[in-house]
Order: structure tokens, then sequence, then C-alpha cells
């Protein structure tokens, strides 16, 4: 997998850069303007990453906390045309996902994207996220459920659950 680095941005400034950021003619439909994400990551719950790789910026992704506090949504992964290909797209979404799981109390990823997106629909597919036939503001979503498994080391010994009822 290709190393990338995700490097949150916040400044007005950062967000123009992001026009640079060109994708085939065929995905421009699927993108938003620089300026609207910008606006859009004002809110608290947004986080807007610049996608790098070799410190050079190859796209931008969006990863919103959803108003459930379990949940977590990744939005418009964009990678630039002249690094498509790469695996940059899964590198992205595979270090949000680890990133995510790393959260305390979360449960899901979802993705958002346009309903005729077949790139994001098979990237995600091949991530093991799960299309639903639901659709949000006009996008489809996706959703990767955690399973936890139980560690050994948490669950309450004998001695620990005789002490809480003694």
């Amino acid at each position: 997998m290709p190393a990338i680095d995700l490097v949150e941005i916040s400044s007005m400034r950062d967000f123009l850069a992001l026009a640079a950021v060109r994708v085939q003619p065929s995905q421009r439909r699927f993108t938003k303007h620089p300026l609207l994400t910008y606006l859009q990551s004002r809110h608290p719950a947004v986080t807007t990453f610049c996608v790098q790789r070799e410190r050079q910026q190859v796209g931008y992704v969006m990863l919103i906390h959803a108003e459930n506090p379990t949940q977590w949504i990744i939005e418009r992964l964009t990678i630039d045309r002249e690094s498509q290909g790469a695996g940059l797209g899964y590198a992205v979404a595979d270090q949000l996902i680890d990133m995510v799981h790393g959260f305390e109390n979360s449960e899901m990823v979802i993705a958002r994207y346009h309903p005729d997106n077949g790139a994001a629909r098979a990237l995600f597919a091949k991530l093991n996220f799960v299309e639903r036939d639901e659709m949000f503001r006009g996008r489809h979503i996706a959703l990767l459920e955690f399973e936890f498994e139980e560690d050994a080391e948490e669950q309450p010994k004998d001695a620990d659950i005789a002490a809480e009822t003694g």
C-alpha cells in the first residue's frame, strides 16, 4: 500500500490550494468546489485532510463525526487524476478507518458517495463496506461496522465479580 500522510487543514488558503487537485472529466460532477468544502469544514464535527504523498498534495478527504456519536462519515475522498490508479484512495480510506477504530466508543464508519460514482462504490466494497439501499442527502451510503473482540485482560476475573457482589 502506498505511503500517504493525512494533514488536517483549516485555513482558507489551504482549502483554496485544493483547487489544484484535478479529477478525470467523468468524475467532475462528483466533486465539490474547495470553497464549499471550506465552508462546510467550519462545522466542529467536520475535519478535512489534505492527502499528501512524498510531501506533495495529491487529494483531500472529509471525516465527519455523525449525529450518532459512535458513527463517522468519510466523504469527498478525492485523488488527483495524475495519482489515480496507484491505490491512494484505498490507502486514505484504510488510514481513516484505522483512525476511527482508535476513537473511544466508535462502532461504525459510513461512506457517502454519489449514486452514479462507480469508482467510489468499488473502492468501499473492496474495503468491506456494505452498501445500503437507502440514501442520505442524495448520496448512497455504505457501512463498515466494527466488531470488537473481547480482550481477555479486560474481562472481569472471578475474584473481581465476587468483590462486586459480596
